[in-house]
C-alpha cells in the first residue's frame, strides 16, 4: 500500500456552478517522519507544503478564491487539499494531469520518494470563466 493518495472531487461538468477539490494525503502510520508533500499539475508543482508548516506554491496558490489547508504531521493523516471555485476556474490552466509527491522516511525501506500515478482532471461548460 503507498504511502500517498490523490483525490480529485467535484470535478465540473458546468463552471457555473460549485467547486473543485483536489487532495494529496499521506497515511502517517505507513511512514516516519514527513519532509514535503507537492500537488504536481502536468509536471509543475502547484503547491507544496513541507515539514514545519512552510506553504509555497506557484500561481494557484496566490489566486483569489483558491484555498489551501495542509498539515505535515507524524499522527494519522497528513494532506494537502486546494479547492478551487467555481468563479476562478481557468479550464485551459486548471486542466490537466495531477499527481501528489511525498518525501518522507519509511519505517521500514527509510528515505523514499513517491508519486502517485496520474489522474486527468476535465473540465467542460462555459470555459470564459477568469480567462
Amino acid at each position: 500500500m503507498a504511502p500517498i493518495s490523490l483525490e480529485i472531487n467535484n470535478t465540473l461538468a458546468d463552471c457555473n456552478k460549485g467547486y473543485i477539490d483536489v487532495s494529496c494525503a499521506v497515511d502517517s502510520n505507513q511512514t516516519g517522519e514527513i519532509f514535503k508533500i507537492s500537488l504536481i499539475r502536468s509536471k509543475e508543482i502547484v503547491a507544496s507544503v513541507s515539514y514545519g508548516g512552510l506553504l509555497y506554491g506557484t500561481e494557484l496558490t496566490n489566486r483569489s478564491g483558491v484555498t489551501v489547508k495542509s498539515s505535515i504531521s507524524n499522527v494519522s493523516l497528513s494532506y494537502l487539499s486546494i479547492r478551487i471555485m467555481s468563479s476562478v476556474v481557468k479550464p485551459t490552466i486548471d486542466q490537466g494531469s495531477y499527481q501528489c509527491f511525498v518525501e518522507c522516511i519509511d519505517i521500514i525501506k527509510g528515505l523514499i520518494s513517491e508519486n502517485t500515478s496520474p489522474e486527468m482532471l476535465n473540465i467542460t461548460g462555459n470555459t470564459k470563466i477568469a480567462s
